[in-house]
């Protein structure tokens, strides 16, 4: 009898917060709903073929205060890193192998997995559509940049990068964060993983 081809991909998320030291703004804050794993098993041709989507299963909300000072130059960032091994063996494009079943087929890309950022002023830079997670080694993807501009909270458009937070201006300063993955029948049947880390930092 056959063996049932399995993939199991893994996601590890954290999130990192500077709240020290800081220079124009009083505080940053980000939270995360669900900082732990989120679970991709591919066990049937249809999820191979179809991929998976999993929809609102991460949120972020960030807090950015500037009460006491009421700098102007108080801005905020907020990126992705992805970590795929501490193994320098790995290649970078790759998703770091935890277990294989089979000796054929290739390891998974970084790339297939897909990433959708959303709240409802759409003020992601990366737009409302899911992107693929292609990932220059220590380049992080880049949710909300320093242009040195100031876009004030409650402005309802792309990159609101002010003080405000998400009990205030809920619609700007929370974010939901959808994944897809859609290996195809080609990859080596196993378990995979990748590290997710988001970081707010205040833009200097």
């Amino acid at each position: 009898m056959k063996a049932k081809k399995l993939l199991f991909l893994f996601i590890c998320l954290s999130f990192i917060n500077f709240t020290q030291a800081q220079q124009f703004c009083d505080k940053v804050m980000l939270m995360l709903s669900s900082a732990g794993n989120i679970d991709f098993t591919f066990d049937t041709f249809g999820k191979y073929v179809g991929g998976i989507t999993q929809n609102g299963v991460s949120q972020l909300k960030v807090s950015v205060d500037n009460s006491l000072t009421n700098n102007p130059d108080c801005r905020w960032n907020l990126v992705i890193y992805i970590d795929n091994s501490s193994n320098p063996l790995t290649p970078t494009d790759e998703w770091e192998t935890i277990k294989t079943h089979t000796a054929s087929g290739a390891t998974p890309k970084i790339n297939a997995l897909q990433i959708r950022v959303r709240n409802r002023c759409n003020t992601p830079i990366v737009g409302t559509s899911f992107f693929n997670a292609n990932v220059i080694p220590g380049q992080p993807i880049i949710l909300i940049s320093n242009t040195g501009v100031t876009i004030p909270a409650g402005s309802c458009v792309s990159n609101v990068n002010g003080p405000g937070n998400y009990l205030s201006h809920y619609d700007e300063y929370t974010f939901d964060i959808d994944y897809r993955i859609a290996p195809g029948l080609s990859l080596k049947s196993g378990i995979y993983q990748l590290r997710l880390k988001y970081l707010l930092t205040e833009a200097l």
